[in-house]
């Protein structure tokens, strides 16, 4: 794959006009003016809040008759139903209107639909069952704009209804009032608001009928999420809420949300957009997903901490099966490229068993995987209906190639990067033949990437003065992506690879300068010791008590070069050595040890995770032999010591029994004492073992002790216990660990022998 590196308006001058409405900072003006900014006051705006003059809610048309009727519903105790979606827009919109409302109101129920047996907007017969419980008001959030017949239906048994949306409209329903931001003028700054920001409006304004608009604060925390989970243009009204409301979410006093937090924080602390995107936002959406999105609404409107743990405990454990059968889907999506589908322009699957409400991020991961367009199919419980979702990349309009081959379609929807579409089983295979000649007729998928950098940077350019620069320029997101740079010659000093493909990197310049770097889904290729120019994105690495810059790779270019060596400085044979004679000889000194903490007999050591390549060490000893030469290579790249002592004085057992013993061990504490919950990477870590050696044993330890256990995509592990024990036969994978248990002690031996002088060389 060929990557054409551009960098934005590399020879073209910052007007000295935008520097200055950018502070006299030209890295932030940089920023704006590489993302189309050219308007001084616009720049200043943004940049600072007080300067900008917010939406308020009567530039919304109508919205005097929303809250009118809303208040008459109000004061004459009219039963109100709110009338939500099940993704973070609709979940987050239906909590705001709910906590709003009941403040005011003790006659407030609320309807999410089910994915699986109402699919996405109003539905007829809730609506009726609604008429019969005695509502009169309904007001939706996250849709109702396209549900002409079903808003008819309400109006035609007596109910009032009041839309809030934020979808295109076509033909507007008979609704009461229709609340709308895409009924605002071309280029009003509210026009791209979220379903959620469109509800915030509305309560605002009743809470200004009440003289209470102060109170709107509390929905902050709900805002910021969904501004950033549907992915909305962060421009105009949607930064300013969002740069307002993303503090009181991470500081939120919502007790649901604190203990869905909670989770989420167990080894990061959630501080970024991004965190918010993949951490906060999949977790919510799960429920919908694979059960019901009331479970999340729930969740926000709960104030007893203990149900609230519950619930989101619920939710988490939702995400991690969510995770794990999106994983299967996606694997045996992979494996029908390569055996059928490699040499397709865009790739048309099928499975029966697929799961309906994972579908969609299934195909997004194909699409990212291949890059080109992916349509997934799974066949509905009918037997005879097939849906599908597709997801596409920025070349290739989707929507439009999918609507020229819809003739045997029953439905389909979308725009051009997704859609989602439905036919009969027996017309799939035409369908498909029908869209894949149509793609390789339109579209050429081109070998080759185009990615844009905002400019050029050196290592030792990147600190935390520059970070906190570009946090001054943000918050980032779509329409205004977080700045991206480059940087030439950087030797990659170690590379650790994940069992997921990570690539766990520390970066040198030839300088002396290191930066931890983190390449996600990366390739198998080990890539310790090479020259690469490199692209990438700044952002901030607070994984177990961690709290520094870390860069995060999209694209590394090879190129010529004499690459930085990882250590230059002095090994000192420290073998035989005692316990106490270390600590008194190297009393300064940095002290390593993985392994069991019951096992170590010197406290305050350190693993490769608690080591940071901004502080450098004098002297660092190795206690126990690092698992592997990658994290042997890894370690000496963040200590950047100058000496290094050879001790491994604390050896590990790696005997098929000591190996098994010590696991039990482990496993009955995490049960007892975490709760069962654990990853895979802290076993092998405390066990000093790869990842693919611990999953091979924990499958073997289900068969011989009462314990079983989940492992969702990420690595995670939920350790229970069981009545009985598995009848799987083990002899095989047994016999697999003990080989691989001799390998392990094998490579502790050579090290315990490895002559001194040959560890430089063992480095290259």
């Amino acid at each position: 794959m060929k990557i054409d590196v551009n960098i934005l308006n590399e020879n073209t001058h910052i007007p000295d006009e935008i520097i200055e409405a950018a502070d006299g900072d030209e890295l932030i003006a940089r920023i704006f003016f590489n993302r189309g900014y050219k308007d001084p006051d616009t720049i200043r705006q943004m940049l600072c809040e007080d300067l900008y003059t917010p939406v308020q809610p009567e530039e919304f048309p109508r919205m005097d008759k929303a809250v009118a009727r809303i208040a008459k519903a109000i004061e004459t105790g009219e039963k109100i139903a709110v009338y939500g979606d099940y993704d973070v827009d609709g979940v987050t919109s239906t909590a705001l209107l709910v906590q709003c409302l009941t403040w005011y109101s003790s006659s407030v129920i609320y309807h999410v639909p089910d994915r699986f047996t109402e699919g996405y907007g109003m539905n007829e017969d809730v609506i009726r069952s609604m008429a019969k419980d005695g509502v009169s008001l309904i007001i939706t959030c996250d849709c109702g704009i396209s549900n002409i017949n079903e808003i008819k239906t309400a109006k035609d048994l007596g109910m009032d209804v009041v839309i809030t949306d934020h979808h295109n409209p076509d033909v507007l329903p008979e609704a009461d009032v229709i609340l709308n931001p895409k009924l605002l003028g071309e280029g009003h700054k509210a026009r791209n608001l979220s379903g959620c920001g469109m509800a915030y409006f509305l309560a605002l304004a009743l809470l200004e009928q009440y003289g209470e608009s102060e109170k709107a604060e509390a929905f902050l925390d709900l805002l910021a999420m969904s501004l950033i989970a549907d992915v909305v243009s962060l421009n105009g009204e949607n930064r300013y809420l969002l740069k307002k409301a993303l503090p009181k979410l991470f500081g939120t006093k919502r007790t649901g949300l604190k203990a869905l937090l909670e989770i989420a924080e167990k080894d990061s602390k959630l501080q970024s957009e991004e965190d918010v995107a993949f951490q906060l936002a999949p977790r919510i959406n799960a429920a919908g997903r694979m059960e019901s999105a009331r479970l999340p609404v729930e969740l926000l409107l709960c104030s007893d901490a203990q149900k609230a743990m519950e619930m989101a405990l619920k939710i988490d454990h939702l995400n991690r099966e969510r995770k794990r059968i999106q994983q299967e889907m996606v694997d045996e999506a992979i494996e029908q490229v390569e055996n059928r589908k490699k040499n397709k322009s865009i790739l048309v699957l099928f499975s029966e068993f697929w799961h309906h409400g994972i579908i969609g991020i299934a195909a997004g991961k194909v699409c990212e995987t291949y890059r080109k367009p992916a349509i997934l199919f799974s066949l509905k419980e009918d037997g005879t209906t097939v849906t599908g979702s597709a997801r596409s990349t920025e070349e290739v309009n989707i929507y439009e190639l999918i609507k020229a081959c819809s003739s045997k379609l029953l439905k389909f929807g979308g725009h051009s990067q997704a859609a989602g579409l439905s036919l009969k089983r027996e017309d799939l295979e035409e369908f498909t033949r029908e869209i894949e000649e149509l793609a390789e007729r339109e579209y050429f998928i081109k070998d080759e990437i185009k990615v844009n950098a905002d400019m050029e940077l050196t290592l030792d350019n990147i600190d935390e003065e520059l970070y906190g620069r570009i946090l001054k320029a943000g918050p980032y997101g779509e329409g205004f992506e977080a700045p991206c740079f480059i940087t030439r010659g950087a030797t990659v000093a170690s590379d650790r690879k994940t069992a997921k493909r990570h690539h766990i990197m520390v970066l040198a310049d030839g300088h002396g300068n290191r930066l931890p770097a983190v390449k996600w889904f990366g390739e198998d290729e080990d890539l310790s010791g090479k020259l690469f120019d490199i692209v990438y994105k700044i952002g901030r690495n607070t994984y177990r008590g961690n709290d520094e810059i870390q860069l995060t790779i999209s694209h590394l270019l090879p190129v010529e070069g004499t690459p930085e060596a990882v250590f230059e400085g002095e090994f000192i044979d420290g073998r035989g050595m005692d316990i106490k004679t270390l600590l008194k000889d190297f009393e300064e000194a940095v002290f390593f040890y993985e392994g069991l903490r019951l096992k170590c007999p010197v406290d305050n050591t350190v693993d490769r995770y608690d080591l940071r390549t901004s502080k450098k060490v004098e002297t660092l000893v190795f206690l126990s032999t690092p698992v592997n030469a990658s994290v042997f290579r890894e370690v000496i790249a963040l200590a950047r010591p100058r000496k290094v002592v050879l001790s491994f004085a604390v050896t590990q057992d790696y005997t098929f029994k000591g190996f098994m013993t010590n696991l039990m061990g482990l496993v009955k504490h995490i049960i007892n004492k975490q709760g069962g919950r654990s990853s895979l990477e802290q076993l092998a870590l405390m066990l000093c073992v790869e990842d693919n050696i611990m999953r091979a044993a924990l499958k073997y330890l289900r068969t011989i002790a009462p314990v079983e256990f989940l492992e969702n995509s990420e690595d995670e592990i939920y350790i229970y216990g069981v009545k009985e024990r598995s009848t799987a036969n083990n002899i095989a994978v047994e016999k697999n660990i003990k080989n691989a248990l001799m390998e392990k002690n094998a490579y502790q031996q050579f090290l315990m022998k490895l002559d001194v002088k040959s560890f430089g060389q063992y480095l290259k």
